[in-house]
């Protein structure tokens, strides 16, 4: 019996943690303004004011460096941890898709061919980095969003005309929203 009784106690303990993780989450209230073209919600885009008709919010981090990620990430993520996507050596970019569900396709440009190629695929992204554009003359990646029926794709890059961060036109910069 004595042999049996820490295997005993072992497997109860074991049983007892497993059902501890099998809780839902508490679900997220929603603030106005953060729901995607079907209504629903992010839980990373509830500090981010989206504008209608936008579908992800972006933000240049740094050439070589990601210097203001932590910044971004503490602000409108919570600090979590984002999945990075090494397309070349040059700019970071932060990418926030607005509403759940959306699906990512991440494709390399070919400054010789002018061919685009997919090289990543997620039918569920969240927010993740990327960095891209060895060169100022060319953007090496292009980011194509879906969510519902709506898509966005662009290609982030630095403008050789002023220095402006160019987003693409269904993005919300995070650079321009007051602190």
């Amino acid at each position: 019996m004595r042999k049996r009784l820490p295997a005993l106690f072992s497997t109860v303990l074991l049983a007892c943690l497993l059902l501890a993780g099998c809780t839902s989450p508490l679900p997220v209230e929603t603030p106005a303004g953060t729901e995607s073209p079907d209504g629903t919600a992010s839980s990373w885009a509830e500090s981010i004011p989206f504008e209608e008709g936008q579908l992800y919010a972006a933000a240049y981090l740094g050439y070589q460096e990601p210097e203001a990620l932590e910044e971004y990430a503490q602000r409108y993520l919570d600090g979590a941890e984002l999945p990075v996507h090494y397309l070349s050596t040059g700019d970071y970019y932060l990418i926030i898709p607005r509403c759940p569900g959306t699906e990512l396709s991440l494709y390399r440009n070919d400054l010789e061919t002018a061919q685009s190629t997919l090289i990543f695929h997620d039918p569920d992204c969240g927010p993740f980095v990327l960095q891209c554009n060895a060169s100022d003359i060319f953007a090496d990646a292009t980011i194509r969003l879906t969510c519902q029926d709506e898509t966005a794709e662009f290609s982030p890059f630095i403008s050789l005309k002023d220095g402006s961060v160019q987003l693409g036109e269904r993005g919300l910069d995070l650079a321009s929203l007051p602190e």
